[in-house]
């Protein structure tokens, strides 16, 4: 355990978790060129990884897709 409290670790593992669930989000370009992209709303690794952080789904689609 390497002295981090329980309740840590299990916090600590679920953003592992998301993380990885973040890389197997399918992003999609828009057109041939690859001007824009779009996430499927109901893409299960979003879902996963949505549900791990603890943020919406909508505003982690648009923010993959668009940089600020």
């Amino acid at each position: 355990t390497a002295g981090v409290p329980e309740a840590d670790q299990l916090e600590l593992f679920s953003v592992l978790a998301a993380i990885l669930h973040l890389g197997n989000i399918a992003v999609r370009g828009r057109d041939r060129r690859g001007d824009g992209c779009f996430v499927e709303p109901d893409d299960e690794a979003l879902g996963m990884f949505c549900s791990l952080l603890g943020v919406e789904v909508s505003q982690v689609t648009r923010w993959l897709c668009h940089r600020k």
